[in-house]
């Protein structure tokens, strides 16, 4: 840090009572330039040096109105009195995050091991040091915001530590997807990184998040399907064993013809059709060749867009590198989703695995984005897609595949998997259960950043985790382009169609 950095500024108060290396009780300054706020950050001089903490909690009272009153004219008669009003305060308690010196110089957290004394003064922290923490430095740091607390302050994350994955959690409306297209933008457009964007509502699929933005066909070659996926597009249920030993020997012929080359891409799905219906003709007693049969002509009803044999095998044809690639999912129910989800996150896994012990595959890191990752990876619900996302979230960081999931109902999530996202962008959460379960996914989200999240406003977000050097309240930016995925103006679309028939019934009644 150096003497770049001056530990003092602005004075902001004391130091009063006991504290301990990582906490004290402040009583703010009077004549404080500005009201205290929840995440304000503060330094002070301890034994070891310069250190940095953050408001956690802010109270204010008054000597002479105690809690304990309890007749309004006496509150009234005391509100008048000039001397009353001197004896106001406001105290604080501020969590002490890391010695000044390591953190700017070097980069490394250190917590204090000492506490600053009582009386100790303590003051405002300077735009610039704050800017030196949390604006990052080298090319791998993308901006998503900037200091609740401090706009002049860059808040910015280290895209590298992505691979070491996140969870964006939020109610409805608490500023997630714009979250998601802030960093998709800031990843895409100026690291020129891949993502692949798994969308179940259409939210991104034709808006212009990014300069290097494409739509990937939400769609299977059949050739590239694996036999647990098929089970799923065809219905077949976990205990329907007999259904399955029919499917599973008829897709075993059917793929030893394709490697033969006696078939096409094309024509699996029929002549896996044409085996099973064999079986069922032989099958005498054996109900379970004709329940497959009609489960398949169920499945070309109800997925016959999504089983394409005209996409293309090659993964990297699918999901360009250097491309924000846009799964859009909002024409496929659940479990067809779940098949298509499943189907790139194994094949993701698969050829990052290959290219990183120089056998071909997937050329490049990439990061999945998993929206409603409650569907997808249920708490308390088995589907094809947990199976693999959770591979990724135990493996993918050693092969270059990052994840990131998204949801407003942290609690629903699997409980391994999220605990397995080192980095969290928290925005507004209400519900106490989802507070909770999101902090035992967490060890860096103390009760004081947890009493945060309730009060939070569009767009806010606590955001821990190794991709920041401190944990933070930070204002994400807004991102431009995309458009989708808000309210609904229900009153203008009303608006709109009264207008339109008002129009219409004045077009027919100038014919007569």
């Amino acid at each position: 840090m150096g003497a770049s950095y001056s530990c003092r500024g602005d004075r902001a108060g004391w130091v009063i009572g006991e504290s301990t290396p990582l906490k004290s009780t402040i009583l703010f300054e009077r004549e404080i330039s500005y009201y205290p706020r929840v995440g304000m950050f503060v330094t002070a001089e301890s034994p070891e040096g310069c250190v940095l903490g953050v408001v956690e909690k802010i109270v204010s009272g008054n000597v002479l109105i105690p809690g304990s009153l309890s007749d309004s004219a006496e509150l009234y008669s005391l509100s008048r009195m000039p001397e009353v009003s001197g004896k106001g305060y406001i105290r604080g308690t501020v969590r002490w995050l890391s010695l000044v010196q390591p953190l700017v110089g070097e980069g490394r957290v250190v917590s204090p091991s000492t506490p600053v004394s009582p009386t100790g003064e303590v003051w405002v922290a300077d735009s610039g040091l704050l800017s030196k923490v949390f604006g990052g430095n080298g090319r791998s740091w993308v901006r998503l915001g900037t200091l609740v607390t401090d706009n002049r302050v860059e808040v910015r994350v280290n895209a590298d530590r992505l691979t070491r994955h996140l969870a964006i959690l939020a109610v409805t409306g608490g500023g997630k997807s714009n979250t998601v297209c802030v960093l998709a933008k800031r990843i895409v457009d100026d690291l020129r990184g891949t993502m692949v964007v798994f969308d179940m509502h259409g939210e991104y699929a034709g808006s212009g998040i990014s300069s290097h933005q494409r739509l990937s066909p939400a769609k299977i070659n059949p050739a590239s399907l694996a036999f647990r996926e098929l089970l799923v597009l065809a219905r077949i249920q976990p205990n329907a064993v007999n259904q399955e030993r029919v499917l599973r020997e008829a897709w075993k012929k059917t793929l030893e013809e394709l490697r033969r080359g006696d078939i096409r891409p094309a024509e699996i799905l029929e002549k896996l059709r044409r085996h099973v219906s064999v079986m069922a003709a032989k099958g005498g007693k054996d109900t379970a060749p004709q329940a497959v049969l009609n489960k398949l002509d169920d499945l070309a009803d109800n997925y016959g867009d999504v089983i394409d044999p005209s996409i293309p095998q090659n993964l990297a044809d699918i999901i360009e590198p250097g491309k924000l690639n846009v799964f859009d999912l909002s024409s496929v129910d659940e479990a067809g989703a779940d098949a298509i989800v499943s189907h790139y996150a194994r094949r993701i896994l698969h050829e990052r695995k290959l290219a990183r012990s120089g056998n071909g595959g997937y050329p490049v890191p990439l990061f999945l984005v998993i929206e409603e990752a409650h569907i997808l990876v249920p708490r308390d619900e088995s589907t094809l897609s947990k199976t693999w996302i959770a591979r990724i979230a135990r493996e993918g960081r050693k092969f270059g595949v990052g994840l990131i999931l998204v949801s407003q109902r942290p609690k629903n999530v699997d409980p391994d998997i999220l605990s397995q996202t080192n980095n969290k962008i928290i925005l507004r959460i209400i519900e106490p259960t989802d507070q909770k379960y999101v902090q035992q996914a967490s060890e860096q989200l103390s009760d004081e950043l947890l009493d945060m999240l309730p009060g939070l406003n569009p767009g806010e977000a606590v955001i821990v985790g190794s991709m920041v050097k401190l944990p933070v309240l930070a204002k994400i930016d807004v991102c431009r382009g995309k458009e989708k995925g808000g309210d609904i103006p229900v009153v203008e679309e009303w608006r709109h169609y009264e207008d339109y028939e008002s129009k219409r019934d004045q077009e027919i009644l100038g014919h007569f």
